[in-house]
């Protein structure tokens, strides 16, 4: 263990932060720059476990057997970069519909997943479910002997038509 200096002032603590300020001035960084503030951070560090070991309640988690530490509210208020955005104006248009009780459509429902493809497709619509590209009966088995006949039998009643048009002619 590192031993721990006394420093003429005490640190401050916002253990909400988890912030330990040191306001005491640093030492001199004659040679070893790196070894003089790496042992001020150790020193600090140290004093803010110290610190949320003393005070804050450790508790142990029944699920799984962890230590947790309750942290106190924090006291120091942190600013913010920019300042909070102002509530936009309502249009024309946002005012008559809250006046007439206009309310936007819901456009939920639209789509629905596709298992095959495995991608949200429209019902309906430009490529909706109708036309996204898998046709489902693709493949049809037709029977030969039906069709046969029906060309044999075309064929028959096409030469009967003729040959009545030219009797009809004839006459």
């Amino acid at each position: 263990m590192a031993h721990f200096e006394p420093k003429p002032q005490p640190y401050t603590f916002d253990l909400g932060h988890l912030l330990c300020n040191d306001s005491n001035p640093l030492p001199p960084l004659d040679n070893d720059k790196e070894a003089t503030l790496k042992a001020v951070a150790r020193d600090t560090a140290q004093a803010l476990i110290n610190q949320l070991l003393t005070t804050c309640p450790i508790t142990k988690a029944s699920d799984d057997q962890s230590l947790q530490l309750t942290l106190p509210p924090p006291t120091t208020h942190l600013p913010r970069e920019k300042p909070v955005p102002k509530e936009k104006e309502k249009t024309r248009w946002d005012k008559f519909a809250e006046k007439k009780g206009i309310k936007g459509k819901k456009r939920d429902g639209k789509l629905e997943f596709n298992e095959e493809l495995q991608e949200w497709k429209p019902k309906y619509g430009y490529k909706g479910k109708k036309g996204d590209g898998v046709q489902e009966d693709w493949l049809v088995e037709v029977d030969d002997k039906p069709e046969k006949k029906k060309e044999k039998g075309g064929d028959v009643e096409r030469r009967n038509n003729k040959i009545k048009a030219r009797k009809t002619q004839q006459h």
